[in-house]
């Protein structure tokens, strides 16, 4: 692999000075809440977990108004993102009890795990340079905020203990998540003409290598 496989995706002037202090701040801040009421009950150390769920929530109602009012109304604006996921997971692990909690607490811990690497390994193919226009444009606001909160829920997820690691159990139900996500955005990618979650391609040389691979066996579910 080249020198230049990557380049352009990393890490930008940006991206150094905006998203590593954010993510030591979100550590820290979260290290104290453990210290807190890390020995606490699930119900108390819930409380941080849903109001960055309810945050998220609400933002992209926001987004999703100031998309379709003006108009017109932009088809890759539509919560088939993967990251547009937790607005669902989140709720559905956090705001609800019982055994159905359980079983989604680890499918939402460990999507937010995989999206933060994405966003600490590729900073640049999810926030691009949006922090320059964090107060000047809604959208770069809505991405930096929607994101930060992802990372801060999985820092949060792990620092507060709310979930005891099962790696067949958990293994199975995130397969399942990906498997149903794919079934669904997938076609709706290539219908559209909308590039969810990287379908119609990706900037990532792997990545695309991988799609094209898939492509010449699987025929237009990922074409």
């Amino acid at each position: 692999m080249s020198s230049t496989t990557f380049e352009g995706l990393l890490w930008s002037e940006t991206n150094l000075r905006t998203l590593i202090p954010a993510t030591i701040c979100m550590v820290v801040f979260a290290l104290l809440l453990r210290l807190l009421i890390g020995a606490k009950s699930e119900r108390i150390r819930n409380i941080p977990v849903i109001v960055i769920g309810a945050s998220i929530v609400i933002l992209e109602f926001i987004k999703q108004y100031r998309d379709l009012v003006p108009g017109p109304y932009s088809q890759y604006s539509l919560p088939l993102h993967f990251s547009s996921l937790f607005l669902f997971l989140i709720p559905l692990a956090h705001f609800t009890n019982g055994a159905f909690a359980q079983k989604m607490r680890p499918v939402a811990g460990i999507a937010s795990g995989m999206t933060t690497i994405g966003m600490l390994v590729v900073p640049m193919t999810v926030f691009g340079d949006a922090a320059n226009s964090f107060f000047q444009s809604f959208g770069s606001f809505h991405t930096i905020t929607y994101h930060y909160a992802i990372l801060f829920y999985f820092i949060l997820f792990v620092a507060l203990g709310m979930h005891v690691p099962d790696t067949k159990r958990d293994a199975k139900r995130i397969f399942i998540l990906v498997t149903a996500y794919t079934i669904v955005a997938a076609p709706l990618a290539n219908l559209l003409q909308v590039n969810f979650m990287s379908f119609l391609y990706s900037s990532i040389p792997p990545v695309e290598a991988l799609r094209v691979s898939l492509t010449a066996s699987s025929g237009p579910f990922f074409a």
